[in-house]
């Protein structure tokens, strides 16, 4: 099988990877590298446990994470020790490991831009490359051409904003809720810096209002991080799951296939989408090894992590619902099993499906555990 990847960020290097060693010809065709994005570059454990092995001699460039202060942004705060650490990487040093496993694997690199893709799956670049391929793969981010051209971009109330830079000098792990917009700012230790940023609805703020906001709240509370007046800023869109299953299993056809941030596999409440980007490239290419066809990797995402994506839609307006936040770092506080559960959906070890019968599990501990707790300063 021929296959064209367009875009070589995780989702489409992890693909690429898996195919060549299937024995595919696989060309990845991206013009951007070395870049960076302002994410916060985390990959939790069942995200590290997708990638391929690490030569000895080209470790994955991260750093290890196990703890995450929490701050509601009215006043509550909560340090909770994850259990299981965060790696915690910069995207142009991540993206770039990944790729450099896809070509290992014997996947080729296009360093060019994609400029057109045709319905019979030929692909033409800038540099005026032209070539047919049996399949081609949409990995490339939020504004896919790939999408655009086999479906429809994402629709604007489904893209989050995200906006920030990178700051010398290290800090906590830090998730601070912003009263008043429904998303937060990170704090986000990477080896040799700090990615610094916000998130909210693309509806829901202008850019530079939600740039000076964080401006704001760092002085604020992080004056250390402050932005370089001189320096750059960032800013990129987070295509975001829906609640209607047709969002997924529309990311496939006869020809080609979206994986990540294309198919708009992020999570709604936390915007995380590096693990959902290499699951979709795991599972597309399972799907391909056993089938050699598309028809059945809709299906298969829907079944194994898409409902999970739906159901964390369906609950985003009641987590950003004001006070929230401060509740929930309160009762973590109070709470062991709460912290418990809270450290779960951090880590991504367990999803949004089950909550509520979960939290009802940890209701006579958390009931005793406060009693405890209000029991003991007195004493």
């Amino acid at each position: 099988m021929k296959v064209a990847i367009v875009g070589a960020g995780p989702a489409g290097s992890l693909l690429a990877c898996e195919l060549a060693g299937d024995g595919a010809s696989v060309a990845v065709f991206d013009a951007s590298h070395p870049r960076e994005k302002p994410c916060g570059g985390g990959v939790t454990a069942k995200a590290l446990a997708l990638l391929p092995q690490a030569p000895p001699a080209d470790p994955l460039p991260a750093r290890s994470v196990e703890r995450c202060r929490f701050e509601s942004g009215d006043g509550e705060t909560l340090e909770l020790r994850l259990g299981r650490p965060v790696a915690i990487a910069a995207r142009r040093e991540l993206d770039a490991w990944l790729l450099r496993r896809a070509i290992a694997a014997g996947a080729r690199h296009v360093a060019e831009r994609v400029v057109q893709v045709t319905q019979d799956g030929t692909i033409r670049t800038a540099g005026g490359r032209q070539d047919s391929f049996d399949l081609v793969v949409g990995a490339d981010g939020s504004g896919s051409l790939v999408r655009r051209t086999f479906l429809a971009p994402t629709p604007p109330e489904r893209l989050t904003l995200a906006v920030g830079w990178f700051a010398p000098g290290t800090s906590p792990m830090t998730i601070r809720f912003t009263p008043g917009l429904p998303g937060y700012l990170w704090l986000f230790p990477r080896p040799d810096h700090v990615g610094v940023g916000i998130c909210a609805p693309l509806r829901a703020i202008p850019t530079r209002a939600l740039l000076s906001r964080l401006e704001r709240e760092v002085a604020r509370g992080f004056p250390a991080l402050a932005a370089d007046p001189d320096g750059g800023r960032y800013a990129h869109t987070i295509p975001l799951a829906s609640e209607d299953p047709r969002s997924i299993l529309e990311i496939a056809g006869a020809r080609w296939a979206l994986v990540g941030d294309a198919a708009a596999l992020c999570d709604p409440i936390t915007g995380e989408g590096i693990y959902y980007a290499l699951r979709s490239a795991r599972l597309l290419a399972s799907v391909l090894r056993s089938q050699a066809s598309t028809a059945r990797y809709p299906e298969a995402a829907l079944e194994e992590f898409g409902r999970e994506l739906l159901k964390a839609a369906a609950l985003r307006a009641r987590f950003y619902r004001p006070g929230f936040a401060r509740r929930m770092l309160a009762y973590s506080r109070r709470s062991a099993s709460v912290r418990g559960i809270l450290a779960e959906l951090v880590l991504g070890e367990r999803g949004y499906l089950g909550l509520r019968r979960r939290l009802l599990q940890a209701g006579p501990r958390f009931l005793l555990e406060s009693a405890l707790s209000a029991l003991l300063p007195a004493a």
